[in-house]
């Protein structure tokens, strides 16, 4: 005999509003301006119908509000609590360390994060792959901007005048880099990065040590922090960046996900 559904599990037709519900409150989310009734429905798919009864139902939990001159609809107070609740349970560690250990276990060399904190750069956690031979991040210790992959995804954020104010100072540090970049490439290094979403560093920091990192993004698409994966030289060639980049972007996105980033 079939079992009814108990109080709690939802109906198909239950879940295919929240769904659409869901849907409509995308819309409304990529849109700078107030988005019409028939916009809404040319991009979810609905009906206007469904589209303003939907409307209407959010409006009534403040998840949207409309505008009395245009009749137009926008993303209610509410959706700014629930955010703002998101925001307040999340941890940088308790969102990265999963794929970090996963993409580790995938490519079998080191991953590690790193963020950063005025013209500074400190990688906060790593990840080791179960190898005899390991490259690692110096985790805690403040660096400067001015070399290595995970700086460069740093610095390509700022603007060109805040580069040139970093390349001027070239602000010294204990570790003397292997083969630091000369300032014009070091400009065009971060003309890559931009162009491309990620940064290699080969041999830069660490003699024998290559460095591939792109950035996490947070609910506003600001940088919050950058992925890597380091590997002794022979193990992480060029050729073998371009094979392993896709895993650490996808893992990069799994993260920024989790923060909030759509």
């Amino acid at each position: 005999m079939p079992l009814s559904p108990g109080p709690s599990d939802p109906s198909p037709d239950e879940r295919g509003l929240l769904r659409r519900a869901v849907a409509v409150l995308d819309s409304l989310a990529d849109d700078t301006a107030a988005p019409s009734v028939r916009a809404i429905a040319d991009r979810t798919g609905l009906s206007k119908s469904a589209v303003q009864r939907i409307l209407v139902e959010l409006e009534s939990v403040d998840l949207a509000v409309q505008d009395p001159a245009t009749r137009r609809y926008r993303l209610g107070p509410r959706t700014l609590a629930l955010g703002a609740a998101y925001q307040r349970g999340l941890s940088l560690h308790a969102a990265a360390i999963g794929p970090m250990t996963e993409l580790a276990a995938e490519v079998s060399e080191t991953v590690g994060l790193s963020v950063g904190r005025a013209d500074r750069m400190i990688h906060v956690e790593q990840v080791e792959a179960q190898r005899r031979l390991s490259a690692r991040f110096d985790v805690g210790r403040p660096l400067p901007l001015w070399f290595g992959a995970p700086a460069r995804v740093l610095l390509a954020e700022r603007s060109d005048d805040d580069i040139s104010r970093v390349l001027e100072v070239r602000e010294l540090t204990d570790i003397e880099p292997a083969n630091p970049p000369t300032a014009a490439e070091l400009r065009r290094q971060l003309h890559d990065v931009r162009r491309t979403g990620h940064a290699r560093a080969l041999e830069e920091t660490i003699a024998g040590v290559h460095t591939l990192s792109v950035p996490v993004r947070g609910a506003l698409d600001e940088l919050a922090a950058v992925l890597s994966i380091t590997a002794p030289s022979e193990r992480l060639p060029v050729e073998r960046m371009d094979e392993v980049l896709p895993s650490l972007v996808g893992a990069a996105a799994q993260i920024s996900g989790s923060l909030g980033h759509r």
